[in-house]
């Protein structure tokens, strides 16, 4: 059977995604601490882009008729870009899109990429990157003006996407389809 949403009372799920949401969540405010360039974007990972992949992949037909339930991977993803926007000083709402942006990709992809192989969720995880650097390519110059660039985006997402097979069981389920 399987996993209906992130956290779950499913106890064979339920603790991994519990790990997976608090790794997401630590990605989104370690960066704002002083803790030198190794914790400093674009060289640690943005978790929360795992976590849109993984949430918008087990999206059932069912949870988009249940409000509530549909609803609470896309809320979760835009309280965190929310408040990575305000640790990060930038405007509010930028991180928002950027992740809801990948929530709606990630959705894309994964039903494009239905093989439950880990090459076929790799390359669909790499499609959603590749999509949501467009997106933030369309968006951030608005948001930063002339203070954007996109190699450092780009390079957050690249060494995401490297590390994504090994912190897929946090977010998928083995046999996601």
């Amino acid at each position: 059977m399987r996993a209906l949403t992130f956290l779950t009372p499913d106890t064979k799920r339920g603790g991994l995604r519990l790990i997976g949401l608090m790794v997401a969540v630590a990605s989104v405010i370690v960066p704002a601490f002083p803790l030198g360039p190794a914790a400093a974007h674009p060289w640690t990972p943005m978790a929360v882009l795992w976590a849109a992949y993984g949430w918008a992949s087990e999206v059932e037909d069912t949870e988009r008729v249940n409000a509530i339930r549909g609803a609470r991977a896309p809320l979760t993803l835009a309280a965190l870009g929310l408040l990575q926007d305000q640790l990060a000083g930038g405007p509010l709402g930028l991180f928002m899109l950027l992740y809801l942006g990948a929530y709606l990709i990630g959705w894309i992809a994964a039903r494009a990429m239905r093989s439950p192989n880990i090459w076929s969720l790799w390359a669909g995880f790499i499609a959603m990157c590749v999509g949501l650097c467009g997106v933030a390519a369309l968006v951030a110059p608005w948001a930063l003006g002339g203070a954007y660039k996109l190699a450092p985006f780009a390079q957050a997402c690249a060494v995401t996407a490297a590390l994504f097979p090994f912190v897929r069981p946090l977010y998928m389920e083995t046999s996601t389809v």
